[in-house]
C-alpha cells in the first residue's frame, strides 16, 4: 500500500543530523554510546529521529566491494567513520525503544569523493537502495519511516553531483545560487522529483519518499509536477525573513569573530521579546502557506528543521529559543502538520536545552497527543 494513502504517524522528531556519527569519536563524546542518547530521546518523548544516513557511503562499489570505512573530510579535521556498521546498530537500538528513523543525507565530502558520483536521479535510486536493502536484510526496514532522498534538495553542498546537471554550473558558482531557474533547470529539477520517489517507492512500498527544502526553494517546487512526492518537508528558519535577520543581526553571527557572535546572540534575544508578536505572525504565514500548499497538491506537510540559529550556544537566552519553537509547534500543529522537530537544538552536543528534560516533554507531548485536525 502506498504511503500516501496511509499517511504519516504523529511524530515528535529531534535532529541529529551528521552529528550522531562525526561526533561519536570527539573529545566529549556525546554519541560514544548510541544506546545511552536514545534512552535519553525516548525519556524525553521523542518517538521520531532524523538522522544522515550517508548513503553514498554504505552501497557497493561498482566492482560489487563494500568498503566500511571512510574519512569525512568536508568539516575542519578530517572524521573518521563506519556508516554502515553504525547505521545498523543505530536502527538496532531506536527499534528496541519504539523510536523510528526519518533518514536524509546531506552527502558529506569524503577522502575518496563518493558524493561526486551521485549525479542523476537513478544514482540516488541506488545509493538509497542499497542503504535500504541493508537495513531491510537486518529486519530493520520497519524502524524507517521516511526518507528525505537529499537534505534540502537543490543546496549546492548537498546536491553536489547532480548541480552541474541541473543548472550547467559550478556548484560553488554565486551567480548559479542567486539566479532565477530556467525552465530547461525547472524540468531538470522535476526528473529528480519524479522518478527517484516513484523507482524506491516501487521497491519500498511501506516508505515515504520525499526531498525537504529552504524557503526559497520550496517557492520555486510549488511551480512543479510533486505528484510523486509524499511530503515536503520545510526546513523553517526565523531569520528566513530578511527583516528579522537584519534586527537580529544575523551578519555579525558570521562577520563578527567571537565577540560578535557573542553580541548577536544577546541582540537576537532582546528583539524577540521587543518584536516577538509580529515575528510569530511572519512564521505563522509561512507555515499556512506550506500547509496549504500540501493540501492542494495532496502531499504530508512535514516541518523537519529549523527555528532558531544561535551564533554563541554558550551565551544564549534560552527562554526566547524555547518560546519560538512553541510558537512554530502550535502554528504548525493548528495547520494539521503532525511530523514536527522541536528544536534544532535539541540534540546532546546543546546541554543547556538537552537538560530540560521537563521542556522537551511538554514539547512531545504537545505534538503526539494533539487531536487529528
Amino acid at each position: 500500500m502506498s504511503m500516501r494513502g496511509e499517511g504519516l504517524p504523529r511524530l515528535a522528531m529531534a535532529c541529529w543530523s551528521h552529528d550522531w556519527l562525526l561526533r561519536r569519536d570527539m573529545l566529549g563524546g556525546e554519541y560514544s554510546s548510541l544506546g545511552r542518547v536514545l534512552d535519553e530521546l525516548a525519556a524525553r518523548g521523542y518517538n521520531a529521529l532524523r538522522v544522515d544516513a550517508f548513503p553514498h557511503l554504505i552501497g557497493s562499489r561498482s566492482d560489487g566491494v563494500v568498503l566500511d570505512r571512510f574519512q569525512i573530510t568536508s568539516g575542519r579535521a578530517p572524521v573518521d567513520i563506519q556508516p554502515r556498521k553504525y547505521l545498523l546498530e543505530l536502527a538496532t537500538l531506536a527499534k528496541a525503544r519504539n523510536i523510528r528513523l526519518w533518514l536524509t543525507s546531506a552527502f558529506l565530502q569524503d577522502s575518496q569523493s563518493c558524493r561526486s558520483f551521485v549525479r542523476r536521479p537513478r544514482d540516488f535510486v541506488d545509493v538509497w537502495s542499497q542503504t535500504l536493502s541493508a537495513l531491510e536484510q537486518q529486519g530493520l526496514l520497519d524502524t524507517v519511516v521516511a526518507v528525505d532522498f537529499c537534505h534540502e534538495f537543490t543546496d549546492p553542498e548537498t546536491t553536489h553531483g547532480a548541480f552541474r546537471s541541473l543548472f550547467h554550473a559550478h556548484p560553488r558558482s554565486l551567480m548559479a545560487r542567486l539566479a532565477d531557474w530556467s525552465k530547461e533547470a525547472e524540468l531538470a529539477v522535476e526528473a529528480y522529483l519524479q522518478e527517484v520517489p516513484r523507482t524506491l517507492k516501487a521497491l519500498f512500498p511501506s516508505v515515504a519518499f520525499g526531498v525537504s527544502a529552504t524557503r526559497q526553494v520550496e517557492l520555486r517546487l510549488r511551480k512543479l509536477d510533486t505528484s510523486e512526492l509524499d511530503f515536503i518537508d520545510s526546513h523553517l528558519w526565523l531569520d528566513d525573513d530578511p527583516a528579522i535577520s537584519l534586527l537580529s543581526a544575523t551578519p555579525l553571527a558570521h562577520t563578527g569573530g567571537r565577540l560578535g557572535r557573542g553580541l548577536q546572540t544577546r541582540i537576537a534575544g532582546l528583539a524577540w521579546r521587543a518584536r516577538g508578536t509580529f515575528w510569530v505572525r511572519s512564521i505563522e504565514q509561512r507555515i499556512e502557506g506550506a500547509a496549504e500548499f500540501a493540501r492542494i497538491r495532496r502531499l504530508q506537510s512535514v516541518i523537519g528543521g529549523g527555528f532558531v540559529h544561535l551564533a554563541s550556544e554558550q551565551q544564549a537566552d534560552w527562554r526566547w529559543v524555547k518560546q519560538v519553537s512553541e510558537s512554530v509547534l502550535k502554528a504548525s500543529l493548528a495547520q494539521g502538520v503532525s511530523t514536527i522537530v522541536t528544536a534544532h537544538q535539541a540534540r546532546p552536543q546543546s546541554p543547556r536545552l538537552w537538560a530540560d528534560i521537563d521542556w522537551h516533554r511538554d514539547m512531545t507531548k504537545l505534538i503526539i497527543d494533539h487531536p487529528p485536525r
